[in-house]
């Protein structure tokens, strides 16, 4: 062999070793798998075990709150159905910051209750199987209602012990109907809402010790239950997939908005018929079509009062969010990201100290307003699951609660 041709293997060797230190071999490389041990960058998200999320730093970052205290058990399976605080203020062990007590009510794993913002969880037992609603008085931290099923009966249950013992307070005459809402007033406690998979409303005022039908008017399932910021009697009513409904004296007679319109809308033709005249007309016209375009939104799945101001609701569908400023007669879409319209919108909020902040969740991503709605924050969710109800904590309204659940 020549020198030359000696010098030239030399060469080619050493080229050959400068590519496999510099990570350039001449095979394909496949990247190392992640290390588990490590936690996820914003680069490698994967999804994690939880039915409970918490933010502190006002939904900038969630993480799974799921450590149930005096157990070895987590609640990572569970599906979430609501989230109910005690507006007390309690000193949260192992945080800076004041957290009102939380309640969190499941379809078939019971009800749980946190002191310390969701750092840990105390179990409740409730007997029934299935639970369909749940809540916390919001003045007496011992009394609390549920409803669940019992020999296929929609039955509502009242604690007045913290959980440790139930009883019956109402039940459906026959099988196979369910009580899907139940919601107690604000302000006046004593005051009980409930609404069935039948359309059936019945409303207590003595705490659930007697209750009347308020349902005369009201067709579909009702799946929400809430209440204006400010006006005590008003009171709203979702019929899931399909409507909302309005009442303005404590459930006594619901209004069906677009009847209304429509009712309003013959007579002002009628009017303009008999006495205006063509200008009349023209601009009648122009009014009505304007009005056409703020219907009230189609499939809506979710309802949302204002917490501050009176008359704002917020209405998710299946295809986008919507804003109504009068009692939900009119309603305007919320110009919200175009990819989160394809998800339906079940989880909506508003920061209860500052009405210019609104949330919601489509999909497996969470999307934050500074401004009613004009721009969007949008952060990945790294949960397992859908979210089906989202909580502002009413003392601290930095930290949020998301609440999970397989549909």
């Amino acid at each position: 062999m020549t020198f030359l041709s000696m010098r030239f293997l030399n060469l080619l060797t050493l080229a050959g070793g400068v590519l496999v230190l510099s990570g350039c071999s001449l095979l394909p490389q496949t990247a190392p798998p992640p290390t588990t041990d490590q936690p996820p960058t914003v680069f490698q998200t994967k999804p994690l075990p939880g039915s409970l999320w918490r933010s502190s730093d006002g939904g900038k970052t969630f993480e799974p709150k799921v450590t149930v205290a005096e157990t070895t058990s987590k609640i990572t399976s569970a599906d979430v159905l609501s989230l109910s605080f005690l507006p007390q203020v309690s000193s949260a062990e192992g945080l800076t910051e004041t957290v009102a007590p939380v309640f969190v009510g499941t379809i078939a794993s019971g009800i749980f209750r946190s002191e310390n913002g969701g750092g840990e969880w105390r179990h409740l037992d409730f007997p029934p199987k299935k639970i369909y609603s749940f809540t916390a008085d919001k003045h007496d931290p011992h009394r609390m209602f549920a409803t669940g099923v019992v020999a296929e009966r929609g039955k509502i249950y009242r604690s007045k012990d913290d959980g440790t013992t139930w009883e019956e307070v109402y039940t459906e005459p026959g099988v196979n109907t369910v009580i899907v809402s139940l919601a107690e007033h604000p302000v006046d406690t004593n005051v009980l809402f409930a609404g069935t998979s039948a359309g059936t409303v019945v409303k207590s005022t003595d705490g659930g010790n007697t209750w009347k039908n308020v349902g005369q008017q009201v067709d579909g399932p009702v799946t929400d239950i809430s209440f204006d910021a400010k006006k005590p009697f008003v009171t709203y009513l979702l019929v899931f997939n399909t409507k909302m409904y309005y009442s303005e004296n404590g459930g006594e007679n619901w209004i069906d908005w677009e009847k209304v319109k429509l009712e309003e809308r013959q007579k002002r033709l009628a009017n303009v018929g008999k006495n205006g005249s063509s200008d009349d007309s023209t601009a009648l016209q122009k009014q009505l079509e304007a009005e056409d375009k703020r219907k009230s939104p189609q499939n809506m799945v979710s309802l949302t009062p204002d917490p501050l101001i009176s008359g704002t609701l917020y209405a998710g569908t299946n295809t986008g969010l919507f804003r109504s400023t009068d009692f939900g007669k009119f309603w305007d879409e919320v110009n919200i990201i175009e990819s989160a319209k394809k998800f339906p919108l079940r989880a909506i909020a508003v920061n209860p100290k500052n009405s210019e902040e609104v949330v919601f969740t489509a999909g497996r991503a969470f999307y934050k307003s500074a401004n009613r709605g004009v721009t969007w924050s949008v952060l990945e969710l790294a949960v397992d699951r859908d979210v089906s109800v989202i909580a502002y904590d009413p003392v601290n309204p930095s930290i949020l609660y998301l609440g999970l659940r397989k549909y």
